[in-house]
Formats: structure tokens, C-alpha cells, sequence
């Protein structure tokens, strides 16, 4: 096979329920087979999963899977090792692509073969009535971009790009190995933000998503990421602020919905008071809780 334009890379634990509308979501976008690969690395055990996706395989030439025994999220660089097209696309073993999503990645090899400029899908959570935003700074882009860069389901990077980053998976940060990926180019004369939906999430149900200590992931790993980007001169003091103040707020979100509405969760939240003091404090997080409920209330007034 010729090298295609789009990797779509799919790490997963081998969860037969969700991987499989995945694949066919991919499938019938109706594409060129030449054009795009399919690239799976599986750290689960499931040796059903493995029988069903060899057989899968057999009637889709371009899809490749590889077993690994690389952790969770260090998992999806060894998908982006495997790699062979000119833009890799991360696609959560649990998002379906919608009609036409595709072909809107192949345009975009196309349309930006020669500047390559960084680029990250928001799926619509972008409250701005644009579709593509344009920065001709990186200081620019980790603003408008905020605490999403967080989020792994947006990834994107150019193959090339990949492959000058280290070779050893030590050097990336277990729980956002995709942040550190997508912050690796600082120089760029244009980054994209695209808001376009382009995926729908499969409902959770009981399936548990991850069981690694929430409120250390976000409360301190992440805004780590973002200091060491002040500290490298990388971002401005503003940018800094904003990342950290938007962040809070996405974190009240889960303290909202985990400790008072009491949703089902698979993560360890047992690391919650371990968090405070060190980027923020148990009254910031009270105040982010009461300025979410108030939001909320005012959202459900101007509905009425």
C-alpha cells in the first residue's frame, strides 16, 4: 500500500463493545481504501477482542493491529509509532465518526500538505460560532485552546512532526502524553483550532473509562505541563493565568458531577485532597463550585 494521507490511530484495552462501531463508523465514510489506514495497538487481554478483529482485518486490507504492553495512555504513542500516513489522527476507541468526517481529513492533508501547520479538533465544545480559528502564535493557540489540550480525543499531528520527537516513552508524561505531543512544536507560523464535529461519544454505561487518581491527573499533573511552558518562556503570564483559571473551573465540573450529584465513576477520586495547595485551594474550589451551580441556575431561567 501505497503511504496514505490519514492514520487514524486507535490505542484501546480491547473493549469489543466499544471498538467495533468504531471501526465500522470508519468504514462506511466510504473512502478509498489507499487513502487512509486504520492503526490499532491493544494492551488489554482480551483474546475474544483478538480473534474478532483478525477476522475484522481480513476484509479491510489497510487496517493494522499490533499488541503492546505499553501503559494506558502511553499507549497512543506506540499507535503514532506505527503510523505510516502523513497525518495522524487519534480516534478514542469509544468516539464513532460522523458521515463525511473522513473525507474532511483527507481535504485537510490536502489543503495543508506544504505549511503543515499544528492543528487540534474541539468536536464542538467551542461556544463561538466559528468553525476554524486561525493563531499565528503558539501563545495564542494554548490560550483560545485552554483546558482542552488536556483532552486526547482532538489530537492531531503530522507524521513528520512525530517522528523528530524522542524515541524513548519515558520522556512523555503517563497521564497527557498526547499534551506533551501536541506542545512540541512552539515555533510554528500557524496553528489551527477546527470546532467542526467530526465524532459521537458511544455512551460509558458501567464500562469503566480509567481508574487512575482524577483529581491528581487534572488538579496538578496537567497545570504542571502548562508551568513548565511559562517557565520554557513558551506562553505569556496571561496565557499561564487563563489556562489555570479555565482549568478550575473544569475541575469543579467534576467535583460537581462525582461528589454532589454522585454519578457513576470508575476513576480513584481519593486524591482529592492531595490536590490543594499546590496549584489550587480548597476555597478556589469551593468558589468554582458555586459559580458553576449559579451558571447553571441562570441557564435553566433563560430557558423558562
Amino acid at each position: 500500500m501505497n503511504k496514505p494521507l490519514v492514520s487514524l490511530c486507535i490505542p484501546t484495552n480491547g473493549v469489543i463493545e466499544w471498538v467495533f462501531p468504531v471501526l465500522d463508523s470508519i468504514y462506511k465514510q466510504e473512502c478509498f481504501d489507499e487513502l487512509f489506514e486504520v492503526v490499532i495497538t491493544d494492551n488489554g487481554n482480551n483474546k475474544e477482542f483478538e480473534k474478532q478483529i483478525l477476522l475484522y482485518k481480513q476484509s479491510h486490507p489497510n487496517l493494522r493491529y499490533y499488541q503492546t504492553d505499553a501503559l494506558p495512555f502511553i499507549n497512543e504513542i506506540e499507535s503514532y509509532k506505527q503510523a505510516k500516513g502523513h497525518l495522524i489522527k487519534f480516534v478514542n476507541h469509544r468516539t464513532l465518526l460522523v458521515n463525511g468526517a473522513l473525507n474532511q481529513l483527507i481535504h485537510l492533508v490536502k489543503d495543508n500538505f506544504e505549511t503543515k501547520p499544528v492543528m487540534y479538533f474541539t468536536n464542538g465544545v467551542l461556544e463561538k460560532e466559528n468553525k476554524i480559528f486561525e493563531y499565528n502564535s503558539f501563545d495564542e493557540f494554548v490560550k483560545n485552546l485552554s483546558y482542552w489540550s488536556s483532552w486526547s480525543t482532538g489530537m492531531t499531528i503530522w507524521k513528520e512532526d512525530f517522528d523528530k520527537l524522542p524515541k524513548d516513552v519515558s520522556t512523555f508524561n503517563e497521564l497527557f502524553p498526547h499534551t506533551n505531543v501536541l506542545f512540541a512544536e512552539t515555533d510554528r507560523d500557524q496553528y489551527l483550532i477546527d470546532n467542526t464535529i467530526i465524532f459521537n461519544e458511544i455512551p460509558q454505561g458501567k464500562k469503566p473509562k480509567g481508574n487512575y487518581d482524577l483529581f491528581y491527573a487534572f488538579g496538578v499533573e496537567y497545570p504542571s505541563i502548562i508551568l513548565d511552558l511559562y517557565r520554557n518562556n513558551s506562553i505569556t503570564t496571561n496565557t499561564f493565568k487563563s489556562v489555570l483559571k479555565d482549568n478550575l473551573l473544569f475541575i469543579s465540573e467534576l467535583y460537581y458531577s462525582y461528589f454532589i450529584k454522585k454519578e457513576y465513576c470508575s476513576y480513584d477520586l481519593n486524591g482529592l485532597n492531595n490536590m490543594y495547595g499546590i496549584f489550587y485551594t480548597k476555597s478556589q474550589l469551593r468558589k468554582g463550585v458555586k459559580s458553576l451551580l449559579l451558571s447553571k441556575i441562570e441557564k435553566k431561567l433563560k430557558g423558562k
